[in-house]
């Protein structure tokens, strides 16, 4: 959303976002409703979601997303070691 309100050079820029706020944008100008949830749990755009499918979702990024800190690399690193058995200690 931000980088939409300067990036003159893309197909998708839109002058009109200039010094809007993301509320406004998500409120009224957003038309990809829920798009990650559907994406995530396998849902065209024009499917309908429910709250079963946010709770999925959710479950799915618990099992399979590691998340790490770039200003903490080393203990993000040894922690990615240890979820995926590369622990060498």
């Amino acid at each position: 959303f931000y980088y939409l309100q300067t990036a003159t050079w893309e197909r998708t820029f839109k002058p009109e976002w200039q010094g809007m706020g993301i509320v406004e944008w998500a409120t009224q100008h957003n038309i990809d409703e829920n798009f990650l949830v559907k994406k995530i749990v396998g849902k065209k755009l024009q499917d309908p979601v429910d709250v079963g499918d946010l709770v999925n979702a959710k479950e799915i990024i618990r099992r399979r997303f590691i998340v790490g800190l770039m200003v903490d690399m080393e203990e993000s690193i040894s922690r990615f070691n240890v979820i995926l058995g590369l622990n060498f200690e």
